[in-house]
């Protein structure tokens, strides 16, 4: 069974909760090296003797925000809010693909996010952009699906393997029931959950 589906960005929770945890895990990434870099300065106590301003970091949170802001508009005009995805399922798996306008949009935004996180010198965005290249296309196989969880009100099928595998099967509402069928027959050892 094949279809192509364009899903929003903005607005779709499962997209914007994978959004948020890519950026999660750059920004962590981020925090510790800065923090690892500040470490010896706060064991000494030298970060607060030296009257050294914490204005820095007010604007520092407030040009994350800036580009939090900017990333949302550039996602509305330039992606016009829908991501352009082909789905496959057969007898192996689910194989979700990016379709090739979507993937030329995307490696430029990606190199785009690259270039700004390093000139701005901010590792989180640089981080983002580079783990987002990274993986425009997915599978996973049904013998690697643990658990299986439907979201029939959105069309949206989870399929979960294991540690940080995770395939989002977005349906449209004819595909949704036949898809759900297959599924259920092929990953009968999986834990199975609706909501």
């Amino acid at each position: 069974m094949e279809w192509d589906i364009d899903v929003s960005i903005l607005t779709n929770r499962f997209i914007l909760l994978e959004v948020g945890r890519a950026l999660t895990i750059a920004f962590l990434f981020a925090a510790v090296i800065i923090s690892m870099i500040m470490l010896p300065s706060l064991m000494d106590g030298s970060i607060f003797s030296a009257g050294i301003s914490t204005s820095g970091s007010g604007y520092s949170m407030f040009m994350i925000g800036l580009l939090f802001l900017l990333t949302a508009v550039f996602i509305f005009f330039y992606y016009d809010d829908k991501y352009m995805l082909s789905y496959v399922v057969d007898e192996k798996g689910v194989r979700t693909v990016t379709r090739k306008a979507q993937r030329s949009k995307n490696r430029t935004a990606n190199i785009l996010l690259i270039i700004m996180g390093l000139l701005s010198r901010n590792p989180a965005a640089a981080g983002a952009g580079m783990m987002a290249a990274g993986g425009q296309d997915q599978s996973i196989r049904w013998n690697n699906v643990k658990k299986v969880t439907f979201h029939p009100k959105h069309h949206t099928i989870v399929l979960r393997g294991g540690y940080g595998v995770r395939s989002i099967i977005f349906c449209t509402q004819d595909t949704y029931g036949p898809v759900c069928s297959l599924i259920k027959s092929h990953c009968r050892a999986a834990i199975v959950t609706g909501r």
